[in-house]
């Protein structure tokens, strides 16, 4: 907080001299002018003290997360409880640049940086609440800090001008991507499992666990009648399976043959894509989903991995991703990831692998999981070509929104 930025020393000055001259030349009427002047001083200064203790400034923002596209609302209030006005609210908000702004105010883009500043004016009466509201459009990936804000601002009697901070920092957090799976994809990667009743038990029907749309491939004796009748399109029973399904997804995302050359940014941004894309089919699927990734999140930069629930939280992983920064230590990173990860691929569990490139240490560490029942796919996309192993037969490719099993 800044208590006095600019202050007008002019009328101080000329007070002075006004009060001296009638000192002096021992005229009553020219003192009190110029005590006059000097007790104006005090006021005006007494009265920008005041109003800086009293007034209050907060930032809101009404969500937390957003996609890509979307517009997130965005509140500055200033508070003003004293009965005079504040004059000439001159009040700034530091953005990233890769937050587009919309509404009040004039945006102001830093030269060869990545904030720019939206700023704008006005006048808050006596005992006046005054909401400033504009939108905040994420228009790419990632965890971006919105703040700090300020107010410059001046007395009732213009002579002071200050200035209050506030240096909180809120977070906008945008989710990547997502592309719709081929629908081949979980039919051709069998879910097996630990089963938790007899492998010919069906559903048990007190078991729904509520309704959705119809998707080619379901099986008929699993339609709502009731539900498609009301709603007029097929809908389908979700229920709760005799098997505990798990999906692992394996996040390494590595553009470039050497961290040397640098980040392939589309390449990076469609990786990153491709893997919210699986986990947040897995989880609308009703699979127990874990995500674990060679690169690096705020608090875990050499990796993290999150364990599979069964009741996952789609935003929490999309989260992760979300945040998620490639480093140049990611193909060392990624055997300490393998190796937290061990305990967790079991017999029956689908590893789903994300990644431009298929590292050799992937080779060495699967290949005797894959014999005793795991499960491996791999995605890949774009023009690179790596060298698969032969025992990994769920293999596809993205190029240009399309998909194809190679």
């Amino acid at each position: 907080m800044i208590w006095k930025v600019w202050r007008n020393e002019t009328i101080p000055i000329l007070g002075l001299l006004v009060a001296l001259v009638g000192l002096f030349a021992n005229r009553l009427s020219i003192l009190l002018v110029g005590l006059f002047f000097w007790g104006l001083t005090i006021l005006a200064s007494r009265l920008a003290r005041r109003t800086l203790e009293e007034m209050t400034v907060t930032t809101h923002l009404t969500e937390a997360y957003a996609e890509i596209g979307a517009s997130v609302l965005t509140e500055l209030v200033v508070i003003n409880p004293l009965p005079w006005p504040i004059l000439d609210v001159q009040w700034k908000i530091d953005l990233p640049q890769a937050v587009h702004p919309e509404g009040a105010g004039r945006t102001v883009a830093h030269p060869g940086g990545a904030r720019q500043t939206l700023a704008g004016t006005l006048w808050v009466h006596g005992h006046q609440r005054v909401r400033i509201q504009f939108r905040l459009t994420g228009a790419s990936r990632g965890r971006w800090n919105i703040g700090p804000s300020s107010l410059t601002f001046k007395d009732p009697l213009s002579w002071n001008e200050l200035a209050r901070d506030d240096d909180s920092l809120y977070h906008l957090t945008v989710w990547p991507r997502r592309y719709p799976l081929p629908a081949a994809f979980w039919a051709q990667t069998p879910l097996m499992g630990p089963v938790r009743g007899k492998p010919w038990d069906t559903p048990d029907p007190l078991r729904i666990t509520g309704v959705r749309p119809y998707r080619p491939g379901d099986p008929v004796r699993l339609m709502a009648p009731y539900a498609s009748a009301r709603l007029r399109s097929l809908m389908v029973k979700q229920v709760e399976p005799v098997q505990d399904r798990t999906v692992e997804v394996l996040l390494h995302p590595k553009t470039t043959d050497a961290h040397w050359h640098g980040i392939d940014r589309p390449l990076l941004e469609d990786t990153i894509s491709i893997a919210a894309s699986v986990v947040e089919s897995a989880v609308l699927s009703g699979f127990a989903t874990g995500l674990s990734s060679s690169g690096a999140v705020p608090g875990h930069i050499r990796g993290f991995t999150l364990p599979a629930q069964r009741r996952a939280d789609a935003r929490e992983l999309l989260t992760a991703l979300a945040w998620t920064q490639p480093s140049g230590t990611m193909d060392d990173d990624l055997p300490h990831v393998l190796a937290r990860m061990q305990s967790r691929l079991k017999p029956g569990t689908i590893l789903v692998v994300v990644s431009p490139y298929w590292p050799d240490v992937l080779t060495e560490s699967l290949q005797a999981a894959q014999r005793r029942g795991l499960r491996v796919a791999y995605l890949t996309l774009g023009d690179q070509h790596p060298r698969v192993p032969h025992w990994i037969h769920d293999y596809w490719r993205f190029d240009q929104g399309r998909w194809s099993h190679a």
